[in-house]
């Protein structure tokens, strides 16, 4: 073999050397797939964030902490509020996009676990990871009830979660009242109760005996023992009695303290309780008055259209005249 040739040889295997010194760091390390861990029955059939019905489900972060803990089973209980992913790529290096949708958020790994801890206003809707090793990971919390995505793509392949938050913590108590009731006579106090993102409750308050979750306080009237609740409006009605003399009712729903909220800065203060004031009204004497005023105000009127009318007819003032009542 010639000199010449020899060379080119050597050359050529120097740079095939080279080549299969570098591919280690971009080899193939493993077809493209996602894992969620520390959420309820996590990767079950049930509960695999496949579809909104399958959503992950998570707890909504009652305190605005965030924390990835195991839960196990299909019980929604637990402490933890955001769910961990962990992504395989084909290559050791391949990049990781992330997006979610609705109320779900993001973090780094380097986030989560910085020395400030992360809170709701930490999160991000779309996130690129560049793997290690063919690794890459984060985590998603979610602030509602309702499901959100999680969509995860590298080196072509991409893959959709549902997550979903359940809520057992109320924060914000609202009702509506009449202003008055007839003596004697049933009214209603509707009541909502929100977790601190304006959520409904996963389970509902205990309404058969209004002592196991809520705290009375009236004047005047009748308070209920027990109230309803309404699934699709996510509403409470609790029906009073009105006395049966004319006064004034001091009205106040509140929630056990064993189940109020206290302030999470973040949040704004909660509303653990609500103050109405009811009249209670004799109908008849109230129709028999309204029918006096309605009276003195058609005489009212009937003297001015008589003076406006007198004016049409001394043609002082405009020529059309008004009906009187």
């Amino acid at each position: 073999m010639s000199k010449k040739l020899i060379a080119v040889a050597a050359a050529s295997a120097l740079a095939l050397a080279g080549l299969v010194g570098i591919a280690p760091a971009n080899s193939a390390t493993g077809p493209f797939a996602v894992t969620a861990a520390n959420a309820y029955s996590t990767q079950t059939a049930d509960r695999n964030g496949s579809t909104s019905a399958k959503a992950i489900k998570i707890n909504v972060p009652s305190t605005d902490v965030l924390r990835s803990v195991a839960n196990s089973g299909a019980t929604e209980t637990g402490d933890s509020t955001a769910v961990y992913f962990d992504v395989t790529t084909p290559s050791s290096t391949d990049v990781v996009t992330v997006t979610s949708t609705g109320a779900v958020e993001l973090l780094t790994t380097t986030q989560f676990d910085a020395t400030t801890a992360p809170t709701t206003a930490t999160g991000t809707q779309s996130l690129t990871i560049t793997a290690a090793s063919g690794d890459a990971n984060f985590y998603a919390y979610t602030t509602s009830t309702t499901a959100g995505t999680v969509v995860v793509s590298a080196a072509g392949s991409t893959q959709t979660f549902y997550v979903q938050g359940v809520s057992f913590s109320p924060y914000k108590v609202a009702a509506t009242a009449p202003a008055s009731a007839a003596l004697g006579a049933d009214f209603d106090v509707v009541v909502t109760v929100k977790d601190a993102f304006g959520n409904d409750l996963t389970t509902p308050l205990t309404v058969s005996d209004v002592t196991t979750s809520w705290a009375l306080t009236t004047v005047g009237a009748t308070a209920p023992t027990v109230a309803t609740y309404d699934a699709t409006a996510k509403t409470y009605t609790f029906e009073y009695t009105a006395p049966t003399t004319a006064t004034g009712t001091a009205l106040q729903i509140g929630l056990k303290s064993t189940i109020q909220s206290t302030k999470v800065t973040a949040f704004g203060s909660p509303v653990n309780s609500v103050f109405f004031a009811v009249s209670a009204v004799d109908l008849a004497t109230q129709v028999t008055a309204l029918t006096a005023q309605v009276a003195a105000l058609k005489a009212d009127y009937n003297a001015l259209a008589a003076k406006w009318n007198k004016r049409v007819a001394s043609k002082t003032a405009p020529k059309k005249a008004v009906a009187t009542k």
